[in-house]
């Protein structure tokens, strides 16, 4: 659903904008938070651990069930569609704006939508995703998912 995907890179961005730097995040950022928010066992894991234990801390807790490490990647990969779609409808909806020329997602200043209890998680782990994202370069988050961009 590219409408569910956009609200939760929205939220994603929203919260990487409001931490310390408030910068856009990078666009390849963005192919992350539908392959780690929409698998319930990741998204398990990511609201599980607490926001300022960080990154580390959940690929640590990711890599104790090291397949599911690995297939961070795969999925990805198999996501790649409806991430570009879901960014694309984000855009069009008014609460994306993608600067193609720096490779940035910036997320708009709307009024938060109300959720469903049913996405309420998954909004809650894109923010955390947020914040964890906003300390470290991209290299280095790519590097410790194990996902080659």
């Amino acid at each position: 659903n590219p409408a569910l995907g956009a609200m939760l890179i929205w939220k994603y961005g929203r919260s990487f904008q409001a931490q310390l730097t408030a910068e856009p995040s990078d666009l390849l950022l963005a192919f992350l938070i539908l392959p780690l928010c929409l698998h319930r066992p990741t998204l398990d894991m990511i609201v599980g651990t607490q926001a300022r234990s960080g990154l580390g801390k959940f690929c640590e807790k990711l890599s104790e069930k090291r397949e599911e490490l690995f297939a961070v990647h795969e999925r990805c990969v198999a996501l790649k569609g409806l991430s570009l779609h879901s960014l694309a409808f984000g855009e069009r909806s008014g609460i994306l704006d993608v600067e193609y020329d720096a490779a940035k997602l910036r997320a708009l200043e709307v009024a938060d939508p109300v959720l469903s209890e049913r996405v309420k998680a998954q909004a809650k782990g894109a923010e955390r995703l947020g914040v964890w994202f906003s300390a470290l370069r991209a290299a280095e988050i790519f590097h410790a998912l194990k996902v080659v961009a």
